[in-house]
């Protein structure tokens, strides 16, 4: 899969923010980088975010991760992490991208809130 940094790609917002490189639709993976760690990754098809995403904190760590399906946007697992690793949010959305659960933890890994909602359709 073809990966390239992402400032060198060009969005087109008027195009439900289709993703180009060099005027082409980009299929591939975007990385963002501070220094020499990648703290971004996210994926695209024929320009648009369609497949995992993932972001680190510059220690490494994992900050987020998740999946978006064009054109329903996330779709499945996305999680949050601390700086320090704990896990501090779970969001569930279905196939047609509706949230149906989230959850919440503080610090100490103690559940905060998890509420679930019904699909808008």
């Amino acid at each position: 899969m073809k990966r390239v940094n992402e400032e060198k790609l060009e969005y087109v917002y008027e195009e439900y923010g289709v993703a180009l490189l060099n005027g082409e639709s980009f299929t591939g993976e975007s990385i963002e980088k501070s220094g020499d760690t990648i703290i971004s990754l996210t994926t695209f098809t024929n320009g648009a975010e369609n497949g995992p995403k993932k972001e680190w904190y510059e220690n490494g760590q994992i900050r987020l991760m998740g999946e978006t399906r064009f054109p329903k946007g996330a779709v499945g697992t996305w999680k949050k992490w601390s700086e320090t690793g704990q896990l501090t949010e779970k969001k569930i959305f279905d196939e047609e991208g509706n949230l149906i659960r989230r959850q919440q933890w503080d610090m100490q890994g103690t559940l905060l809130k998890d509420d679930s909602y019904d699909p808008l359709w």
